[in-house]
């Protein structure tokens, strides 16, 4: 994760975001042209699956042999920024802040996607998804006892890449309903015989 994290910079953050909004309009739109969306939310649940799998490959890769370390928790919000942050180096301490940008990036995709693979599924439920599946990584670490720090500012920097990703799939459905108004034609697709 830290190679990842040596990227996060105000223009990658920035291009993130960009890129988060191309994605969420492209499936509105795709949704909107395509009768029952079929196409669109099956392509969205394969992104999803894949993304899951990253999301819990980068969140419980253990750091050290399972088992060989203590179980450290940090349960007060901002304990690993402030309190250990006054203790280390600037340059240490912008990574910690680049980490947890990091951390609400990987729930982003996660609650964009979920929208259109299963449009009836509100934003409350995409957000409790979001911060439920990172409560049960932040347990895994703490079971594996693998050099992995189980901290509850990454739980609150999920909840915030969750309200992000759904704030840009509404955002997006709403551009494709503007056009909508304007004239953008809705076509019927065809299944080959």
């Amino acid at each position: 994760m830290w190679q990842v994290v040596l990227g996060v910079t105000p223009t990658t953050v920035a291009l993130f975001v960009v890129l988060s909004l191309a994605v969420a309009m492209a499936l509105a739109l795709w949704t909107a042209l395509v009768p029952g969306g079929a196409a669109p939310r099956t392509a969205a649940r394969t992104a999803l699956a894949g993304w899951l799998l990253l999301l819990l490959v980068v969140t419980l890769a253990p750091s050290q042999p399972i088992g060989s370390t203590d179980a450290t928790v940090w349960w007060r919000p901002g304990e690993g920024l402030f309190d250990l942050g006054a203790q280390l180096e600037p340059g240490e301490l912008t990574m910690l802040v680049r980490r947890q940008v990091a951390d609400a990036a990987l729930f982003v995709p996660l609650s964009l996607l979920l929208r259109f693979a299963a449009p009836r599924a509100s934003a409350a439920v995409a957000f409790l998804l979001g911060v439920g599946l990172c409560l049960a990584t932040e347990t895994a670490q703490v079971l594996m006892r693998a050099g992995r720090v189980a901290d509850i500012d990454d739980v609150i920097c999920a909840a915030a890449g969750t309200v992000i990703g759904s704030g840009l799939a509404l955002l997006g459905q709403l551009a494709v309903a503007a056009m909508r108004r304007r004239g953008l034609p809705r076509r019927a697709v065809h299944a080959a015989p």
